[in-house]
């Protein structure tokens, strides 16, 4: 339960690191996957659909990042992925669970998609567009750095098909940047994006992250005053996580670099991103989403924390069929292996809770800054509006939650408790077996 304090944004729990909520799950065994796996491509999909593609190459790691796999080296290593992730799209391109219904947001993720050879990156958007069955509304994202994408492949992506372009700016203070192993200047930054948003062709987004060392609550309003300046699309304002397998981590442990803003610092960068994208006339579009304008959807990002099928693509990606999960090969080698020998190249399954679906029915309220129990029970069983009113009374006193009409509406300090509230619910729905 959250402690009832005068100051909720810091205080409501303690500070610890979040991970994405979840429902357990428990592994298909080896023996168990061809079976399994056979069960679920030979039948259409059943709901809405996103597929990740996943780049697995980055020229330069930053230091907070956990999902670095390999670094890029050579224009013939963009064309070798190319050539295997085509042929990965063709392994299902007569199954029904590929073939037969819409995908309705398609992500472009790594690692860093812009690595790539001009080139490849438009070959690669052609496969999807020939292999995947697109709703006519899907929303193509191609994400990556503005370092090293030029203009051959900035028209190459838009030439290609992609509608969206998730840039990860994550500040644009020079300084905070290069300590973490960012290249580009404020100014370069400025510059490409400029560059980028005057082709006129796809909604230009950007990640802001705050929370690294040397950042200070004056370097974030600024990155939030330059990001609405640009006239950008939409803008995404993450906490940093300094997680202990990274870089980051080693560094501040060892006195190489300073520790970042303190946890109440951070509740106050949360809350001047509210009131500062709010004032503006932003649109929120999920818990750490902003939109100033009609052109951004954000499609992906909140399908995927849904009730939503996912199929995956490249070594390292996760996708979801039917709620069972499942990941791929992370190294390349293998990844490719797989491939070339006509396998899909899964390494691991999970089969979902019994739960899952209102886990998930879950997590999208929450995403969307609410929680309707009275949803829930019509939806999955009556019993929901009672065994939840523990949770809300305690939340609505403890200044996490508004009641409005059969709904609560989460608060500022319950949108940056966003993450811990919803794996509370969860906890709650497996350790009283609703």
């Amino acid at each position: 339960m959250a402690r009832v304090t005068d100051n909720p944004i810091t205080d409501a729990f303690p500070e610890s690191i979040d991970i994405h909520p979840g429902l357990d799950a428990s592994p298909v065994l080896p023996t168990e996957l061809p079976s399994v796996l056979n069960r679920l491509t030979e039948q259409p999909r059943k709901r809405r659909t996103v597929a990740y593609i996943n780049v697995p190459y980055c020229e330069t790691r930053c230091l907070y990042c956990l999902f670095y796999i390999k670094p890029y080296r050579t224009k013939e290593e963009s064309a070798a992925y190319a050539d295997t992730l085509i042929k990965e799209m063709q392994l299902w391109a007569d199954k029904p669970v590929q073939n037969k219904e819409p995908v309705h947001a398609v992500y472009f993720g790594g690692g860093t998609p812009t690595a790539l050879e001009a080139s490849d990156i438009r070959r690669v958007l052609e496969a999807v567009r020939k292999y995947l069955p697109l709703a006519n509304d899907c929303e193509i994202t191609y994400e990556g750095r503005l370092s090293g994408f030029g203009d051959d492949k900035m028209e190459a992506a838009i030439e290609g098909g992609a509608n969206r372009f998730s840039l990860g700016v994550q500040t644009f203070d020079t300084k905070v940047r290069q300590a973490v192993g960012r290249r580009s200047s404020k100014e370069e930054l400025i510059q490409r994006l400029t560059r980028l948003m005057s082709y006129s062709q796809a909604a230009v987004v950007i990640d802001l992250i705050y929370g690294f060392p040397y950042q200070t609550l004056e370097t974030w309003l600024e990155d939030l005053q330059i990001s609405k300046d640009l006239g950008l699309d939409g803008v995404d304002c993450y906490q940093l996580r300094v997680f202990e397998r990274s870089p980051l981590h080693k560094y501040i442990a060892n006195g190489k670099l300073p520790a970042g803003p303190d946890h109440a610092m951070r509740a106050r960068m949360f809350r001047e991103a509210v009131f500062q994208m709010r004032e503006a006339g932003w649109s929120r579009l999920s818990i750490s989403h902003w939109a100033s304008n009609t052109r951004e959807r954000n499609f992906y990002n909140y399908y995927a924390k849904t009730r939503t099928d996912c199929l995956a693509y490249g070594p390292g990606a996760g996708g979801v069929i039917d709620g069972f999960s499942y990941m791929q090969h992370r190294a390349p080698d293998a990844w490719i292996k797989s491939v070339e020998e006509g396998v899909k190249p899964i390494a691991m399954m999970m089969r979902p809770s019994k739960n899952w679906e209102l886990g998930r029915a879950v997590a999208e309220q929450m995403e969307l800054n609410y929680f309707n129990p009275s949803a829930l029970a019509k939806e999955f069983s009556p019993q929901l509006s009672k065994a939840f009113e523990p949770i809300t009374e305690n939340w609505t006193e403890a200044g996490l939650l508004l009641p409005f009409s059969e709904r609560y509406e989460l608060t500022v300090a319950g949108q940056f408790w966003q993450g811990r509230m919803t794996q509370h619910i969860l906890n709650h729905i497996k350790n009283t077996n609703l």
